[in-house]
Parts: structure tokens; sequence; C-alpha cells
């Protein structure tokens, strides 16, 4: 999802005003979780040490999906997340790990996280790259990245070259659909951008697909009479047009992509 700096703001006020400890729960009980292999690929080449030493600094870190799974690899983790709602539910979910130092949570934002300089071996943002000002998150990447780590994006998308699904998409106006091309912009202080692609498969029902589409950012900005619109429709189209019954399994077919490069040398390519 494209978004200029004054649609961005318009969506982070908006989300902060709609955005609830229920609603939190909600976003962090149906979307969609990032496969293991993407895990791995990203904590691997970290350090010549075990992927569990490595320091990892989550950007948008939400209700800590990708966090919990870092942690589960081994990983330490700084999250950072301004949303008050999110974060309690990251700490509902992930008690142990704050307890015993692994996971430390930052409610600040992604261009001023007040993480020590050079503390990283990777920054990872999931899912929450097109909230952020590019111009001032690129120096706090490289602030709080020691040499030679890496940042990185990941991102999951609903696989729209299956023709049902990209219906599905316009109807629930998702905006995280891929786009061919595009990669994030990390800034001139990292080397070339590599990109890496995993599909895979969730088995999820109607009532969870209409769950997910009430933790869009389209559905959080849109009025009353849009929201009647968008469940009419989206009702039409699973029971009737589809004929899935409530209840029943609906394999969704996704794409993950994760997006990497190296910091430089401190002072190369400026």
């Amino acid at each position: 999802m494209i978004v200029d700096d004054r649609r961005r703001r318009q969506l982070g006020e908006a989300f902060s005003e709609a955005s609830d400890i229920a609603q939190a729960r909600d976003y962090d009980a149906v979307r969609p979780r990032y496969p293991q292999q993407v895990v791995r690929t990203l904590l691997e080449p970290l350090t010549p040490q075990a992927a569990g030493s490595s320091r990892v600094v989550e950007l948008g870190a939400g209700t800590g999906i990708l966090t919990r799974s870092l942690l589960a690899h081994g990983a330490e983790v700084r999250a950072v997340e301004p949303s008050a709602p999110m974060v309690e539910v990251m700490a509902e979910r992930s008690a142990e790990a704050l307890n015993d130092g692994r996971l430390r949570i930052s409610r600040t934002s992604a261009e001023s996280t007040e993480i020590s300089s050079g503390w990283a071996d990777l920054v990872v943002a999931a899912q929450s790259w097109h909230w952020f000002d590019p111009e001032a998150v690129q120096p706090e990447l490289v602030r709080i990245l020691r040499a030679g780590g890496f940042a990185a994006v990941i991102a999951n998308h609903l696989d729209t070259s299956v023709p049902w699904v990209h219906r599905l998409t316009r109807i629930m106006r998702a905006g995280d659909v891929r786009r061919p091309g595009w990669r994030p912009d990390f800034g001139r202080s990292f080397g070339e951008v590599t990109t890496q692609e995993h599909s895979w498969e969730r088995r999820v029902t109607p009532e969870e697909i209409h769950r997910l589409s009430r933790t869009l950012s389209s559905w959080l900005t849109a009025d009353e009479q849009e929201r009647a619109r968008r469940r009419a429709n989206l009702e039409w189209y699973l029971s009737d047009h589809l004929g899935r019954a409530s209840g029943e399994n609906v394999v969704l077919p996704y794409t993950t992509m994760v997006y990497a490069a190296r910091l430089r040398q401190r002072g190369a390519g400026s």
C-alpha cells in the first residue's frame, strides 16, 4: 500500500482513535502469522554465532505476531510500537519473555526509537513499513544497527494471482497487495535490497475472513455507511457467490515477501 505523508497521518490518527483493547486482541487473533522459514531466513545470516545470540529491533511490532516467532527462535528483541492497546496485547502474550529480559517494549515511533546506537544485528518491520516516514526512519536504521547489520521488511500478501482471491481483496479493500517490482527504500547507507518470496496457505472460516476485513486500515477509516456496504458485499461474495457455508474451511493462498539489505561500513555510500 502506498501512503503519502498526509494520508499516513490521517490513517495513524484514525487508528489511534479507533483502536481499543478488544480490537487489538481481534487483530492478534485473525491476522496471518509468518512462515517459520521466513524467521529462520532473517536470523541465520546475522552473526557467526548461533541465531539465538541475535539482537533484533522490530519496528511497528503491533501485538507481537512476529515478535513471538523471533523470541521462539532465540532472538533478543526490542519491540517498538506506539499504540497502547497493541502494546498491552503484546505484553499479555509475551509475559515470560518480558519478565526474563529477552523482550523489551518501547512505546515510541519507528522514527525515534530511543534504542541505544549500534545495538541491533537486525531491524525488521513486519506489515508496518507503509506507516513510516522514510526520510526520518532511514537515519534511525543506520543509528541503531551495528556495522554490517541488516534492515528487513516482511509483508504477507493474499495471492491475487488466484482470480477469486483477487476479487476478495477488492471487496475487502485490502491495501496490502503485492506490487511487483516494489522495494523498500532503506537509504544510501545500505547495499542492494535482496528479495525472497515464500508461498503458503492458510485455512480460515468465512467468519474469520469477516473479522480479518475489520482489522484493515481501510475499515478503520471508513464511516458506518461504507462499513455496512462492505459487510453486505463480503457476505454476498462468500455465501451467495462462492457458496461458502458458516464454519467451513476456506483455503487462502498467501505470499510472504522478505526484503533485506546490509548496512555498509560507516560513512560508505553517503
